[in-house]
């Protein structure tokens, strides 16, 4: 036991350090360290519809950088996309008694949001952190992911061992913060973990048949942590130790298996259980800014399909619901088929 206890402060030494800053930068008030949040947020969503067609791809390179960035270092109203509902929340209540506290709570979400409603889906595609990490992640594995698809997404076996291997480790992992904390009390997030491992098993049997069935738990995903804060009970993300100055291991041991996951389905987070990913996809429906598919343009040549890591494009057809706006769909075109639209005129 008391091994175990000093290897949980190594740990939370390491974590504590993360953080450039242990607070805000400066305070809230008399600062304008959430309006610099709220502008550099914003400027990143402008950039999605401003970058150079030739060079889009590019650029959506730096904004994720930027975006990992501007949310680990400068955002501290924000932890992780289970923060983003929560602290909204929390603003509301403050709304008529602390104003200032209100804005503080929901310049963020509230940015998000309304940047959505003007350029569609981008946070997901441009500027999401915890999206970012898992498309780079999945890159590593592009020719397994490819060929995949190519088969129609069939049954793997080295897909099954990934998930053994994945559902091994979080064993591990919970026999061994087991010693020094209680479960499920203190680590609410390893719900989420647990999910994971069963998504992946039910995606090893037949990713074709249960794909687009599992998406529908985002939908619980949203409501329980909605419901969460509504009786004050704080449930953290993953990722939740890139965003605080904290060590917490249910969020530690959630990002490692949404990071296995990645390697084994992209975006795995954002197709089953991001909550987030609902208020965007509420936000985007409101959006002048659509992808239009020209079907007497298209060769059927695919590369749309096998380029769209939510594979949420089929032939051309998008699945607006799963779109992150990336446009890796429109610049891998070769016909042209694919085209953004922003139809301002018409909403206004």
């Amino acid at each position: 036991m008391n091994n175990s206890i000093l290897d949980s402060n190594i740990f939370e030494n390491f974590f504590s350090n993360i953080k450039l800053v242990e607070k805000a930068i400066m305070g809230y008030q008399g600062s304008y360290v959430e309006l610099l949040t709220i502008l550099a947020i914003a400027l990143l969503a402008v950039i999605s519809s401003i970058a150079p067609i030739k060079y889009r791809q590019l650029f959506r390179f730096f904004n994720q950088i930027a975006g990992i960035f501007i949310f680990v270092f400068v955002v501290f109203t924000c932890l992780g996309v289970f923060g983003m509902i929560r602290n909204f929340h929390r603003g509301l209540n403050e709304i008529g008694r602390e104003n200032i506290v209100a804005l503080y709570y929901m310049s963020v979400p509230l940015t998000v949001l309304v940047s959505t409603m003007l350029f569609g889906g981008t946070f997901c595609g441009w500027i999401c952190p915890t999206g970012t990490i898992q498309e780079f992640v999945s890159f590593l594995t592009k020719k397994f992911h490819l060929k995949r698809k190519k088969s129609n997404l069939h049954s793997s076996l080295l897909f099954l061992i990934g998930t053994i291997i994945a559902a091994i480790i979080f064993l591990i992992w919970i026999w061994y913060l087991s010693q020094t904390r209680i479960f499920f009390i203190e680590d609410s997030c390893i719900y989420w973990s647990q999910a994971i491992i069963i998504i992946l098993f039910f995606l090893a049997i037949s990713q074709k048949k249960f794909d687009l069935k599992l998406r529908k738990l985002r939908v619980i995903s949203f409501w329980i942590v909605v419901m969460a804060s509504l009786a004050s009970i704080r449930i953290t993300s993953p990722v939740h130790l890139g965003f605080a100055k904290v060590y917490d291991p249910a969020s530690f041991n959630a990002t490692i298996m949404v990071i296995i996951a990645s390697l084994l389905v992209p975006r795995f987070w954002c197709k089953y259980l991001c909550p987030w990913r609902l208020a965007i996809c509420w936000a985007a429906d409101k959006a002048p800014r659509k992808i239009i598919f020209e079907k007497d343009k298209c060769n059927s040549c695919n590369k749309c399909t096998d380029t769209c890591d939510m594979d949420a494009i089929q032939k051309g057809y998008i699945r607006n619901s799963d779109c992150i706006m990336c446009m890796k769909c429109i610049d891998n075109c070769p016909t042209n088929a694919l085209k953004l639209k922003d139809d301002f005129c018409k909403k206004c």
